[in-house]
C-alpha cells in the first residue's frame, strides 16, 4: 500500500498582508513589499505545517523578463510609432482556448497584447492603460477597469526600436453579446500618448451559458494592467509539474467569512518529488457583476510553507489547508469561484496541479 503523508498547513491566502494589516476589501494591500518571516521548521502535534503570512512577491515565481537598461532620456512612447496585436486567449493557469472547453472552468480570458516599436526613438510605457473592445459598431457594452498599483504605475517600461512590451488583460463573462465583425482593442496610451488600435485576431470570447443567458443583468468586464517586458521563455518543466491538486471544497460562506478549503497534492510518480525551489500558489476570486453591482475579479500569490516540508513522497499525498476571504460586498443568492493554482519559474505546463470550487454565499 502507498505510503500517504497528511500535511495540513493552515495558509492565510488573501486575508492578511505585511505588518498583519488588510485594506477595506480584506485584500492584501498591492503596494508592500513581501515579508520576510522568520518560522521554526518544525511540525504542530499532530502533524500540521505551521501556518505563516507569506505573501508572495510581485512575478516571484513568473519566467524573469528580459533585462533593459533604464534610459532616463526615453519620453513617452506615442500610438504613431507602435503597432499592436492581441492574437490569443487562454484559460487561467494557460490552458487552451475557450472554444469547445467543458464549462467546469470560470468564464474568463488572459491575453496579452504584444506592442512593438516601430519608430526611430527609444521610448518608455509607465501608469494605467484604459483599454475598450470594440467592434465595427463601436465599443462593446460591458465594463471596463484598468486600475493598478503604486508601484506598477511608476515602472517604466522601456521599449527601444524594433522591440517589444506587453500588456495583460483579462476578460470575464458570461459574454452574450452578438459581436459585429473582427474585435480591435482601443489602448489609451499612458502620459498622454495617445490612442493605438490593436487587432484581435482571435474571435474566442467568453464563453455565454444557458444559466448566464437567463440571467440577463449579469455582465462582462474587461480588465487592463500596466505594460511591461515580454517574459523568456520558461526551461524544462520542474519535476513538480507532475503533481496533481484536488481541491475540497466548502460547505457554504457568508460575507466576509474565513472560509477554508484543502488542497490535496498527490505524486503518482514512483521517486518523491522535492519542494525545492519551495513553489508557490496563486489564489483567485471571481464573482460576475451586473447593471448595479460590480464584478469581483482579482487574485493574489502566496509561498507555500516548505519548512518543515522538503518532499511528496513517492505515491504519496500532501494535504494543505487554504484559508480564503469572502468579499465582504458580495450579497446572499451570488456565487463566488475560488480558483488554486501550484506557481512557480518552471511549472506553466502543470495543468493538473490546479483546481476549483463554487460557493454561493448565504
Amino acid at each position: 500500500m502507498a505510503r500517504r503523508l497528511l500535511v495540513v498547513g493552515v495558509l492565510a491566502g488573501l486575508v492578511l498582508a505585511a505588518c498583519g494589516k488588510r485594506n477595506e476589501a480584506g485584500w492584501p494591500p498591492p503596494d508592500t513589499e513581501p515579508p520576510v518571516v522568520d518560522a521554526p521548521a518544525t511540525l504542530l502535534p499532530d502533524g500540521t505545517v505551521p501556518w505563516v503570512d507569506e505573501p508572495g512577491g510581485q512575478d516571484e515565481f513568473s519566467p524573469p523578463a528580459a533585462q533593459r537598461r533604464e534610459d532616463p532620456n526615453a519620453q513617452p512612447c506615442t500610438a504613431e510609432e507602435l503597432t499592436g496585436v492581441l492574437a490569443s486567449w487562454q484559460r487561467p493557469g494557460g490552458l487552451a482556448e475557450a472554444e469547445g472547453v467543458p464549462q467546469r472552468e470560470p468564464p474568463k480570458l488572459i491575453g496579452y497584447v504584444r506592442v512593438t516599436n516601430t519608430g526611430q526613438r527609444t521610448c518608455r510605457l509607465r501608469g494605467e492603460v484604459p483599454t475598450r473592445l470594440r467592434d465595427s459598431a463601436g465599443d462593446l457594452a460591458i465594463d471596463y477597469t484598468h486600475g493598478i498599483n503604486a508601484q506598477s504605475r511608476e515602472r517604466a517600461t522601456i521599449v527601444p526600436p524594433g522591440q517589444s512590451a506587453d500588456l495583460r488583460l483579462d476578460w470575464t463573462g458570461p459574454f452574450c453579446q452578438a459581436v459585429h465583425g473582427p474585435l480591435e482593442l482601443e489602448i489609451s496610451l499612458p502620459e498622454d500618448g495617445g490612442t493605438l488600435r490593436a487587432a484581435v485576431t482571435t474571435d474566442t470570447t467568453p464563453p455565454c451559458t444557458r444559466s448566464n443567458e437567463s440571467r440577463p443583468e449579469r455582465t462582462s468586464n474587461l480588465a487592463s494592467s500596466g505594460f511591461d517586458e515580454p517574459a523568456r521563455e520558461p526551461g524544462p518543466d520542474s519535476p513538480m509539474a507532475t503533481l496533481r491538486a484536488t481541491v475540497e471544497p466548502p460547505a457554504g460562506a457568508r460575507p466576509g467569512d474565513r472560509l477554508t478549503f484543502s488542497v490535496r497534492l498527490a505524486n503518482p510518480t514512483a521517486v518523491p518529488i522535492a519542494l525545492e525551489p519551495c513553489p508557490g500558489y496563486l489564489l483567485e476570486r471571481l464573482s460576475m457583476g451586473s447593471a448595479t453591482t460590480p464584478a469581483i475579479n482579482d487574485s493574489a500569490t502566496y509561498r507555500l510553507n516548505c519548512r518543515p516540508l522538503k518532499e511528496i513522497p513517492a505515491q504519496g499525498e500532501v494535504r494543505f489547508e487554504m484559508v480564503v476571504l469572502v468579499p465582504p460586498e458580495l450579497t446572499a443568492g451570488r456565487e463566488l469561484t475560488v480558483t488554486w493554482r501550484l506557481i512557480g519559474p518552471n511549472l506553466l505546463g502543470a495543468p493538473n496541479a490546479r483546481g476549483q470550487f463554487n460557493v454561493t454565499i448565504q
